[in-house]
C-alpha cells in the first residue's frame, strides 16, 4: 500500500478509537470537534474550525455514508496527507485516487473492524454476515458486501445476482474469473462450493460467498 494512503488510514483509525468506535456520524463529529451545517453541496474543511457542509438532500440520518465520507476528508486534511495522497498517482488520476482512499476510510468509520469481527464470529464466511453488517451499519448492500470482502485475510469472492446475471461483485481472489453483468442462470450449479442465500425480491436475487 502507498505510504501516504497507509498513514491516512492509520491516522483515521487512531482518531476513531479515541471516539470509542462510534458509528453515529453526529456523535463522531462531536467527538472529533467537527461542526455540521447544511449547504448547497457536500464539502469538508479541516479548519480550524473543522466544518462539514452537507447538501440538503443528504442532510438526513439515512445518508450515513455521505457524512462519513466528509468526516474522512477532514481526517485526511488534519493529518496533512491530502497532497501526498494526490501525488501517489498521475495527475489525471489524482482526484479519483483521493476519493477512493476517502471512500475506503469512510467504510472503516461506518463499518469498523469491531463490527465486522463480531458478525464474522457469529455467522462466519456466509451471506448472513453481509446482511448483518448492512442492517447494523445501515448502509447499502453493495457497501456491506465490499467491506466484508476486503476484511477477509484469505481470497474470497462475494457476489449478488439479479435474475440470471451478476449485478454486483467484489473479490480478493487473484484467480477469480467472475465479473459483473456475467450471465449465471444456475448459480448453485456454477458455484457448487459457494454459500448461497436467496433474498426476498421479485427479481430473484441471490447473495453468494465463495472462499478459496
Amino acid at each position: 500500500m502507498r505510504d501516504a494512503t497507509h498513514a491516512a488510514i492509520q491516522y483515521a483509525l487512531n482518531e476513531h478509537e479515541r471516539a470509542d468506535w462510534t458509528t453515529q456520524p453526529d456523535r463522531l463529529c462531536w467527538a472529533l470537534g467537527i461542526r455540521i451545517i447544511a449547504g448547497k453541496r457536500s464539502s469538508a474543511h479541516a479548519g480550524p474550525p473543522a466544518i462539514i457542509t452537507l447538501a440538503r438532500e443528504h442532510y438526513a440520518p439515512r445518508q450515513r455514508f455521505t457524512m462519513h465520507h466528509e468526516i474522512a476528508h477532514v481526517l485526511i486534511q488534519r493529518a496533512g496527507l491530502e497532497d501526498a495522497i494526490l501525488a501517489e498517482v498521475d495527475d489525471e488520476d489524482a482526484h479519483r485516487h483521493l476519493e477512493a482512499v476517502t471512500n475506503y476510510i469512510a467504510s472503516l468509520l461506518v463499518m469498523p473492524d469491531v463490527m465486522i469481527n463480531h458478525a464474522l464470529d457469529t455467522y462466519g464466511q456466509h451471506p448472513e454476515t453481509i446482511l448483518t453488517i448492512q442492517q447494523i451499519a445501515r448502509v447499502s448492500l453493495g457497501a456491506a458486501l465490499r467491506r466484508f470482502t476486503y476484511a477477509q485475510r484469505g481470497g474470497v469472492t462475494t457476489l449478488l445476482t439479479s435474475g440470471a446475471y451478476i449485478s454486483d461483485l467484489a473479490s480478493t481472489d487473484p484467480y477469480n474469473r467472475l465479473h459483473r453483468h456475467q450471465r449465471l442462470p444456475d448459480i448453485a450449479a456454477a458455484l457448487p462450493g459457494a454459500q448461497l442465500l436467496s433474498l426476498p425480491s421479485t427479481r430473484r436475487r441471490t447473495l453468494a460467498v465463495l472462499a478459496m
